[in-house]
């Protein structure tokens, strides 16, 4: 279960900095940000407000995917394919899971998002009600010293997700223009309930299945918190490796100007 924690969490952090763009192809620098994008000013005295205000007029089109800002269709996100290993601890696994759809990405909500362009720090709060994933999955390994093996389909639903995104970038100069570059990236998550079924485990051994589905359910707060630090470090690269592709687009002027 925790391996499929980590597939929700690696989509719900692209999308927490509102920058779902790793499933996205690149095209190189833009000229210039779509016309429908609400720019803020980095002097406006309102401009967290201004930022949330921003995100949320993009809500109607996340639907459909935005390709200016590489951002591709949300409902459902579609990820041909996802790898987790895991070999400490409590947990041994080694899991991959195709054709992956995540339903839910599009219905969030701001807590909280703070700019502060003078120390060129980006945090991010963000909630999503439910979160409802369809996966075919093929996993192999142990936890907590029990076998679990078995491939097909997997169904998991997410509720009350919590995510919490903070940006440490800097400038550089770029062929005369000032460019953003990500410095360091922290990111922590909340989930309040977690609901899986892992079908065909053990080969299709139903009593097996069930007992081992039951598991994962009672015990998924305990079992996640085994992979917290991996997660997290997996989560920081995955956001990394995508804000820069904004940021390489578009300069710090065309994002965030005076």
């Amino acid at each position: 279960m925790s391996s499929i924690k980590y597939l929700s969490i690696f989509l719900l952090t692209l999308l927490s900095v509102g920058t779902i763009i790793e499933a996205a192809p690149s095209s190189g620098k833009r000229t210039r940000l779509p016309s429908f994008l609400k720019v803020c000013r980095r002097s406006d005295p309102q401009l967290n407000k201004c930022a949330r205000n921003s995100l949320y007029a993009l809500k109607d089109r996340l639907e459909y995917g935005i390709p200016e800002l590489y951002i591709p269709p949300l409902e459902p996100l579609i990820i041909p394919e996802i790898k987790m290993n895991q070999d400490t601890g409590a947990v041994y696994l080694k899991s991959t899971y195709r054709n992956v759809e995540l339903y839910g990405m599009s219905k969030f909500n701001i807590k909280s998002f703070n700019i502060d362009p003078s120390k060129m720090k980006f945090t991010t709060v963000m909630h999503f009600p439910n979160l409802t994933m369809n996966a075919d999955y093929d996993i192999d390994g142990k936890i907590m010293m029990m076998p679990m093996e078995g491939s097909g389909q997997c169904n998991a639903n997410f509720t009350d997700v919590t995510m919490t995104t903070v940006i440490s970038g800097e400038r550089e100069k770029k062929n005369g223009k000032t460019y953003l570059k990500v410095r360091d990236i922290k990111v922590n998550y909340k989930v309040d309930r977690v609901k899986i079924h892992l079908k065909n485990l053990f080969n299709g051994d139903k009593a097996l299945g069930d007992r081992m589905n039951e598991f994962l359910n009672e015990n998924w707060d305990s079992l996640s918190e085994e992979l917290r630090p991996l997660l997290e470090k997996a989560l920081s690269r995955v956001v990394r490796t995508s804000t820069d592709k904004l940021f390489k687009a578009y300069s710090y002027d065309d994002l965030l100007p005076r």
